[in-house]
């Protein structure tokens, strides 16, 4: 039997939601663990703009849906 492990993604402190989630795919991204980038793909979006078409995603969510839960809000 498999197995997973969900772990909500919060802003870090003193960071804003755009350095948090720049960080994270930076992290996610990195050569050394990637074989140099070869294991970075995306579905359908690009693994370099990936942060930024979250961001915009997220931000349009809240305007349709007013939903905005402020420091508690999780990211990913």
């Amino acid at each position: 039997m498999a197995t997973s492990w969900l772990k909500p993604l919060h802003v870090n402190k003193g960071k804003t939601i755009a350095q948090t989630i720049t960080d994270r795919t930076d992290y996610a991204e990195n050569p050394d663990k990637t074989h140099k980038g070869e294991l970075v793909t995306g579905y359908e979006c690009a693994p370099r703009t990936a942060d930024t078409g979250f961001l915009l995603s997220k931000q349009q969510y809240a305007d349709i849906t007013g939903r905005n839960q402020g420091k508690h809000d999780i990211l990913a």
